[in-house]
């Protein structure tokens, strides 16, 4: 039954779908005659024609009636016209092109400076920054600065106040004890009373992308307890010609008439191989034999060593006396100095010797090939004394480069009178040199703080002159707030000062003045003894005084915004111009402009007597903007210098801005 009444259901509706449509659309009626029937078995489908035919279907122009159009003498001419006017408004749009790029301002050059072009760097001595050791443990180095003290003040934010992005540390290695660091035993680890190790490491990952560090490389010698000399005494290969080794007779003559730096022989006779060794420096710290080849692969194994550890530069302490001239003839006397003193040679056979430009090459190659990607440039910087022709051959030889950086002093006279006249001579002789720049310094751990040297008074004058120089800024710890010499330890932590003639370089390296309030200037704990003397001065002289309220015009805020100031392009590569007012020779001024950018006019009275002038010397535009003043407040808006002048206290420094 079921199967009857499915039969009955698809006849009625094949019925159905039979009768005419009752819609009078002919568009329907049409679709419907067209309308298919198809079966599959117990289904039907409904297949529908639709009828090309229809009123909405186009069958567009035929070739004859498209050449009508194409010969129509109308078509033509708009035809033409259009093809014309696409060609004149193409050529109107390129020579508008070609105007924009030939009238429109460039933009300004700015050359390819890599972090040390750029980047002010803070020398730290470690032994006298800060101690971190606590009583009641049995630690080395009590009240003795050590790395842990850098990391301190790195987290506490003080090398960041400053704005320094390069950090310098003295040597850190294990010594043995008798110089301060230079007389090293042992190049890949860490002096125990400053750290280990982990330190340098904790350190790197504290700086790592906040600041450089560069650290000292001490080729020219090492410790006589060193195990490379204790095996070069005993003549065991490799290293019996590690050292510089001539044969003599105990108490009878010397290779040579060659001197230390400190003076005396630079021979001392050594009972256990029964020869003489040379010694630049101490008796303690023999000369390696940097012409020996394997000698020369140690020292580039040290270089990789801390470059694998992160270190970013490396300042090459000695750099004068790397090689000697080994015909070991006698050195010629100068003329000056009492006998048997260094300054009674002329050291032609002793210092800048060819070979040691071309050992500085080698390292900087080694530094290269570290420097892989952009960001990670090297640095090898050396500190040298001698005329600018010699200076020349650490930065380049034969056409192979050597020193990325040399370090040296705006000022080498310090005599008040005539100061600014000394400070345009020098920069003019030594600064405006574009192409091979400079690290400028004041002093450091071996020469007397330049606070002492010339006075509190001059102190910000000359961080302008240093910082705002072509080059870059490398301030030793404590500049920042002008401390001085100190008294030096008793006994002398300074193996140096025992000898004759020689100055006590403790004077040079007393502690961090961090405070006024804390025992020990909160350099080390109140237990603790200071390994050598605080400075006298540092309850009124320190950190916390510089940057508390109401010190606005302090010595330190004076060296923040110099830094700051420093960045701008045109104190980084613009031009240089350094002079004297001829009315008044006590007054320094410079410029440092940088094409497409605005310059800088750099004014200092470094007499004792107010000045005003209208600078035209300079050749500058007469509008100025006041940007800088080291003891008062800027002068908003515009200033015109045709109209009035400026007027410079003494001891004041000015800085302007003008386009």
């Amino acid at each position: 039954m079921a199967d009857e009444s499915t039969v009955d259901e698809k006849a009625q509706l094949k019925a159905e779908l039979a009768e005419p449509a009752v819609d009078d659309d002919p568009k329907f009626n049409d679709n419907v005659e067209n309308a298919k029937f198809l079966t599959n078995g117990g289904d039907v489908k409904v297949e529908v024609e639709t009828s090309s035919s229809g009123g909405a279907s186009f069958t567009g122009l035929g070739k004859e009636e498209l050449l009508q159009y194409a010969n129509d003498p109308f078509w033509k001419k708009v035809r033409v016209i259009l093809f014309i006017l696409f060609w004149v408004g193409w050529i109107a749009m390129l020579a508008a092109a070609i105007v924009i790029i030939v009238l429109a301002p460039r933009c300004p050059h700015r050359p390819d400076l890599k972090w040390y072009d750029k980047q002010a760097s803070y020398q730290v001595y470690p032994k006298s920054f800060k101690d971190t050791n606590k009583p009641g443990k049995a630690e080395p180095g009590e009240g003795v600065g050590d790395l842990q003290g850098i990391i301190s003040e790195l987290e506490d934010g003080h090398f960041q106040d400053l704005g320094v992005e390069t950090l310098y540390i003295n040597s850190f290695y294990k010594s043995g004890g008798v110089d301060n660091g230079m007389d090293v035993v042992d190049y890949k680890d860490v002096e125990p009373s400053l750290g280990t190790l982990a330190h340098i490491r904790k350190l790197r990952k504290e700086t790592k992308d906040k600041m450089r560090l560069v650290v000292d490389f001490i080729p020219n010698h090492t410790s006589r307890n060193h195990t490379w000399f204790v095996s070069s005494q005993n003549k065991q290969d490799p290293y019996t010609d590690y050292y510089v080794w001539r044969p003599c007779t105990k108490g009878g003559a010397m290779p040579n008439n060659w001197l230390s730096v400190y003076g005396g022989s630079a021979w001392e006779y050594d009972d256990l191989r029964g020869e003489c060794y040379l010694h630049t420096f101490l008796k303690e710290q023999p000369d390696l034999n940097l012409m020996n080849e394997d000698v020369r692969k140690e020292m580039k194994d040290v270089l990789s060593f801390w470059l694998k550890e992160g270190i970013d530069g490396f300042h090459v302490r000695n750099a004068e006396y790397l090689v000697e001239n080994m015909t070991l003839g006698n050195e010629l006397a100068s003329g000056s100095g009492s006998v048997m003193t260094y300054e009674s040679l002329i050291h032609d056979h002793t210092t800048h010797q060819p070979e040691s430009f071309e050992l500085l090459q080698e390292w900087r190659a080694v530094l290269d090939t570290a420097a892989n990607k952009p960001g990670r440039e090297k640095a090898l910087i050396v500190t040298v004394d001698t005329d600018m022709n010699t200076t020349m051959k650490y930065y380049e030889t034969n056409g192979k480069s050597g020193a990325t950086y040399v370090r040296m002093s705006p000022i080498t006279n310090y005599d008040k009178n005539g100061l600014a006249t000394h400070l345009k001579d020098r920069i003019q002789e030594v600064a405006v040199d574009d192409v091979h720049r400079k690290i400028w310094m004041l002093d450091n751990e071996n020469l007397d703080r330049i606070a002492s040297l010339i006075g509190d008074e001059y102190m910000k004058a000359l961080l302008a002159v240093q910082i705002l120089l072509p080059g870059v800024s490398s301030s030793y710890y404590g500049d920042e707030i002008a401390m001085k010499n100190g008294v030096p330890a008793t006994p002398s932590k300074d193996p140096v000062s025992k000898l004759p003639g020689q100055k006590n370089r403790d004077a040079f390296r007393t502690p961090m003045q961090w405070s006024s309030e804390q025992p020990n200037a909160g350099f080390t704990d109140p237990t603790f003894m200071p390994w050598i003397p605080l400075g006298t001065n540092y309850k009124t002289n320190n950190v916390q005084h510089a940057k508390a309220y109401h010190s606005k015009h302090s010595i330190m805020n004076t060296f923040k915004q110099l830094v700051l100031l420093a960045s701008n392009e045109s104190i980084q590569f613009g031009k240089t111009v350094v002079s004297v007012l001829k009315d008044n020779n006590d007054v320094f001024w410079m410029t440092r402009k940088a094409e497409g950018f605005s310059g800088y006019l750099v004014i200092i009275n470094l007499g004792d007597s107010p000045f005003a002038s209208n600078f035209k010397e300079a050749k500058i535009s007469n509008t100025l903007m006041h940007v800088f003043h080291s003891d008062g407040d800027l002068i908003e808006g515009d200033m015109d210098l045709s109209k009035r002048a400026v007027s410079i206290a003494p001891k004041h420094v000015h800085v302007y801005k003008f386009d």
